[in-house]
């Protein structure tokens, strides 16, 4: 969502045969670049642009192989490190000779920690909410990855996302049970109905073996040795009841950086 008087631009980044795609939706000297999570879309920020869009340039970039990005032909692996070289490079594109702040959610907030941690020139603070640190996922996503992981384990995944796609009430249902913590709440939540109807449109034209590969990339992760080295300031949001990231890993994150702020939210799941 740009600003009335100026349309927003979608420009493309290309490195190791993927397309990203980022979209600048409001103009500024100072650039706020916003990271979804896996399997969302950079649609899911639209609030957040509609309500910062004054404070800077505000910017959005999609995850690999989430639509409108595009992958490599044969596309089957991603390891975490390859993972972030595109990512990095994408924001480095996008920041150029200014600075950034970064904020992400889940993935999204991974990938915030690294370019904070290689990137300390460009990177003015960072904002995470239940970023991953460390892997395997819990609950429902962490019982994905070890299926993924098992012969045949693929054919069932890709059948129940399959259903994902096709019923945008069906999801719904999903994120309610598995990642907001709380299903009765989520179900009664008119910003969560909106922001689903929003971005499951693009969600469908997502490629289900490209959400795959990003779930495995992240059961491998850890990056609480890089992550030590953050030293600008950074705010942690995070859910207490989150079944996706524990809140252990954000409380890590308070007790080992010496420029964090953390709220820790009673009564909230993944979805700060």
């Amino acid at each position: 969502m740009a600003s009335p008087d100026r349309p927003s631009i979608i420009h493309h980044f290309h490195h190791a045969g993927h397309t990203l795609t980022w979209e600048e939706h409001t103009p500024g000297s100072h650039t706020l670049l916003f990271l979804h999570g896996y399997s969302a879309n950079r649609v899911i920020w639209a609030r957040e642009i509609a309500r910062l869009g004054h404070l800077g340039r505000c910017v959005t970039l999609d995850l690999p192989g989430h639509a409108p990005a595009t992958t490599p032909q044969g596309y089957r692996h991603l390891s975490v490190e390859e993972l972030l070289d595109l990512e990095l490079r994408a924001i480095a594109a996008i920041v150029g000779d200014g600075t950034a702040t970064l904020i992400g959610h889940s993935t999204g907030g991974l990938i915030a920690l690294v370019a904070a941690a290689r990137m300390p020139a460009q990177i003015r603070r960072v904002i995470a909410f239940s970023p991953v640190v460390w892997g395997p996922l819990s609950g429902a996503l962490g019982l994905y990855q070890c299926l993924l992981t098992l012969p045949g384990g693929y054919a069932s995944y890709a059948l129940l996302y399959g259903l994902t796609q096709r019923s945008r009430r069906f999801i719904q249902f999903g994120i309610g049970l598995l990642y907001s913590g709380n299903l009765r709440a989520y179900l009664r939540n008119p910003v969560a109905d909106a922001a689903v109807r929003h971005w499951h449109p693009i969600y469908r034209q997502t490629r289900i073996r490209n959400l795959a590969t990003l779930l495995l990339a992240i059961r491998a992760c850890d990056l609480r040795a890089e992550a030590a080295t953050v030293r600008c300031p950074m705010l942690v949001i995070a859910g207490v009841n989150d079944p996706v990231v524990p809140v252990a890993q954000s409380r890590w994150l308070a007790e080992h950086l010496a420029n964090v702020e953390l709220h820790a939210l009673p009564g909230v799941g993944h979805l700060t």
